[in-house]
């Protein structure tokens, strides 16, 4: 007999909440007889511990005690954002549904409407990524591109309440969640500007043998979308998934077949690899394998950690500097993490509820 009730366990956060409540909306808008409830869990994780952390709805930790509340059989399932998820997930979970994909590009916001050829030299633009960064100086050399740590959250409490930047690159996706689309002056299109791996797609997270939620989740499930990210986190897992590497990659279900583009650096060369739809993560990893083996590649990963050129091999701290590729330069804001603790009420869609709180292991959707 199939279940009548599914619990969803999410961050308390405004973007987390959304996000999750999103889904449930869309499951319920189809299963209007199936029952899910949310519950809202504070983050176990310091603010200090997170705001050196580059990540979009949810740090590595805070994805690790989501995963954890769910084989402590606190919750059911849970809501996670594609491009925050370590792979391959833990051995007992799954990702056992993958919804339709949203927008995956990047989006530039800014207060006054202009879009980013407008912006003055100078200009101070934050952005969440070393791909972003890395791409964007390309096009705009004449504006201050500084990473911002934390999560799109802390980056919109420095860009909207602070004004300490003059314009911010975050996910189209994640706009939408928050419901900011107003202030969304422009959208990249993949052609200027690749994004990142899993970039717009969120997945439901559950037991591995949770078989009877699979079968009740099943009409949410895209085929298509499940396909782009098993590409995309397969080219993930090659290129080094737990470092901030300035890489961009995007898939894209045609048909019965799927191509995955990928691009370093500045994203002047561009790989494209493709195949049919079930020979996505072997698309994946051939992208990355090509990319890995391109001496071109190679020299637009040093460029992004090195945007000045190489230091002398004679120079003081040059040894440092190079044995240290994946050091990045974080954004200072000059302000104390506690800073950042009050919850983000200006965001529509926010309130003032008080949160309440064995499958294949090389293959983290548990087919």
């Amino acid at each position: 007999m199939k279940t009548r009730v599914l619990s969803f366990g999410s961050l308390a956060s405004p973007l987390a909440r959304n996000q999750a409540q999103g889904v449930i909306d869309r499951i319920q808008e189809r299963l209007p007889r199936l029952t899910c409830q949310l519950s809202l869990l504070p983050s176990p994780v310091p603010e200090a511990d997170r705001a050196d952390e580059p990540f979009v709805t949810a740090s590595r930790l805070e994805v690790e005690f989501l995963e954890r509340t769910i084989l402590d059989g606190q919750v059911r399932l849970a809501v996670l954002e594609a491009s925050d998820m370590v792979v391959p997930l833990p051995p007992d979970l799954a990702v056992i549904c993958v919804p339709d994909r949203a927008t995956p590009y990047d989006a530039f916001l800014n207060r006054r409407g202009l879009i980013m050829d407008e912006m003055e030299p100078g200009s101070r633009i934050g952005v969440m990524s070393l791909r972003s960064r890395t791409q964007m100086r390309r096009l705009w050399p004449d504006l201050q591109f500084r990473i911002l740590r934390g999560g799109a959250e802390r980056a919109m409490e420095i860009h909207m309440r602070r004004a300490e930047i003059d314009g911010l690159v975050m996910p189209a996706s994640v706009t939408e969640h928050l419901g900011i689309q107003g202030i969304v002056a422009e959208i990249f299109s993949p052609e200027f500007i690749l994004p990142g791996p899993g970039q717009g797609i969120q997945v439901i997270v559950g037991r591995a043998g949770d078989q009877e939620a699979r079968a009740s989740l099943a009409d949410l499930h895209s085929v298509a979308t499940a396909a782009e990210l098993a590409a995309e986190h397969a080219f993930c897992r090659r290129m080094v998934s737990d470092q901030d590497l300035p890489v961009g990659a995007l898939a894209r279900v045609t048909g019965g077949m799927i191509a995955i583009t990928g691009t370093t650096g500045r994203g002047t060369s561009r790989i494209t690899v493709d195949g049919g739809i079930e020979q996505a993560e072997a698309v994946g990893d051939g992208l990355a394998s090509q990319i890995l083996s391109s001496a071109e590649s190679f020299a637009d990963l040093l460029e992004a950690d090195f945007p000045d050129g190489l230091p002398d091999e004679g120079s003081p701290g040059a040894a440092a500097e190079l044995a240290d590729l994946d050091d990045l330069d974080d954004f200072d804001d000059g302000a104390e993490a506690g800073d950042f603790d009050e919850d983000l009420d200006a965001f529509p869609g926010d309130d003032d509820e008080d949160p309440d709180g064995d499958p294949d292991e090389d293959d983290p959707y548990g087919r």
